[in-house]
């Protein structure tokens, strides 16, 4: 099977996975309106983001032991199950529990179609590859605020959900088509107690910083740090655990998690909260903040493209990453200033797609052929990881100064805020966000050395089929 077909019958996936993470930002104040929603109204987004990160390692292991191809239908599966409930959903917590559906089923999505190309193209061409990737996932993001303002203000904010039902259809169609030979796996017990333990540990994380839960946040705590224990204690006894210690060993693995991780903090916090910014405190209708989102999406898809061709040519990535850091400062502080917004939109994308291809190859390239299931989807996990942080990091900033969005009783979403708070409240989110830039920019110039990618990157190496056949 040629890289080409490879790429093809993947790339509909990772659209569908991309798609349904931006394009609900847009209507959000609309179906917030709808629904009665609130300051709770953010868990529309974070709900997914939650459930698709907790899930991504168990969907690495088990691709591992029973097959990409399998666990790709049933996560496409999942993924179109929720999109049905959350379009039939009539109030908010039946949306939420739909997103988290959905969320279970789309975090397979991207995760492993990053792992069946690490699987079969060639390493030489990883650095071409990632940058189509990652052209196709912003391609789609770019879409996704279009298509989500466009429904809102035309149809329905529910045809959010309902687009994809025909391009999950094809997506299936073209997996199993062209991605036949890969439904084999290997004889291996699954750590369930431990993938149950990183699930509930992920959730409490998430359930810790945000500002729109009544439970106790020392019993959070406590619940996480018992949860951790417990996690420690099982991992060590498992022969084959879900998330081995050795990974963490590998040079340049964890600080690029940790990176990929900020990165996307910095791309939902700023793709989630300018457009509700826009619509809130200036009154911007959703598809015009639509448009100016666009600025931003685009020029990721840019940054990540140059990126990916500057690594394949010339094996270092150092520079990209700090460069894409040093522009996120810049452009997040003119954000805090309230300035040249669609410069700084346009300048912190193209910042943020460097760094994409960037720590993909640098994980890719470090990891051993059996531990490259676990390995990328450990590495996904930090990327969805960091997006439901972002989302939650600046709702607890913007409700430091906007304690209270909606009174009490009250359906409507808009009708009760105060511009000047609210003014307050993105200030103070955006200066979260200007520390975020600056702690991940000096930590990739300390921490993340200098060096060119192995050879193997960018020269031939044998291909690899994980496992034995079951």
């Amino acid at each position: 099977m040629s890289p080409k077909t490879i790429f093809a019958s993947v790339a509909l996936v990772i659209a569908l996975g991309s798609l349904e993470k931006s394009i609900v930002t847009t209507p959000l104040p609309i179906i917030g309106e709808e629904l009665g929603a609130g300051q709770a109204l953010t868990w529309v987004v974070t709900a997914y983001l939650l459930a698709a990160t907790a899930v991504l390692p168990v969907y690495g292991k088990l691709s591992d032991i029973f097959g990409r191809v399998k666990m790709l239908n049933i996560s496409v599966a999942l993924f179109l199950l929720g999109s049905v409930a959350c379009a039939l959903a009539q109030e908010l917590p039946t949306l939420v529990a739909a997103r988290v559906l959905q969320g279970i089923g789309g975090g397979g999505l991207i995760a492993l179609a990053f792992t069946v190309i690490a699987d079969c193209i060639p390493a030489r061409e990883v650095g071409k590859y990632q940058g189509y990737i990652s052209a196709v996932y912003a391609a789609s993001s770019i879409a996704g605020p279009l298509l989500g303002g466009y429904f809102a203000e035309h149809l329905s904010w529910r045809w959010v959900f309902w687009i994809n039902l025909p391009l999950g259809a094809v997506a299936l169609w073209m997996i199993n088509t062209n991605l036949k030979h890969l439904s084999k796996g290997r004889d291996s017990r699954f750590d369930w107690a431990g993938a149950g333990l990183l699930m509930t540990i992920t959730t409490l994380l998430l359930l810790m910083i945000s500002p729109d839960i009544a439970i106790s946040r020392i019993g959070l705590i406590c619940a996480t740090a018992l949860s951790i224990l417990l996690f420690i204690i099982v991992e060590k006894r498992v022969v084959d655990p879900i998330l081995p210690a050795r990974l963490f060993t590998l040079p340049g693995y964890l600080i690029s998690v940790l990176l990929i991780m900020c990165s996307q903090l910095l791309m939902f916090a700023i793709l989630v909260y300018l457009p509700l910014q826009m619509q809130w405190q200036h009154g911007t209708s959703a598809s015009a903040s639509g448009l100016i989102m666009m600025v931003f999406m685009m020029s990721i898809t840019s940054g990540a493209y140059l990126g990916g061709k500057r690594i394949a040519k010339t094996g270092f990535y150092k520079s990209l990453v700090v460069l894409g850091f040093g522009m996120s400062v810049g452009a997040v502080f003119l954000l805090y200033q309230g300035v040249q917004v669609t410069v700084a939109l346009a300048v912190a994308g193209l910042g943020l797609g460097l760094t994409l291809p960037s720590l993909n190859v640098v994980v890719q390239n470090v990891l051993p052929p059996h531990d490259r299931g676990i390995g990328l989807s450990m590495f996904g996990y930090g990327r969805e990881f960091g997006g439901a942080i972002g989302v939650a990091f600046c709702a607890a900033l913007f409700h430091i100064k906007v304690p209270v969005l909606v009174g009490e009783g009250s359906a409507d979403g808009l009708s009760q805020f105060d511009p000047a708070a609210l003014g307050q409240g993105f200030t103070i989110t955006y200066g979260g966000l200007v520390v975020v830039a600056l702690v991940s920019w000096l930590v990739t110039i300390i921490c993340l050395k200098a060096q060119p990618l192995s050879s193997d990157v960018v020269k031939p190496k044998r291909s690899y089929r994980p496992g034995k056949a079951k």
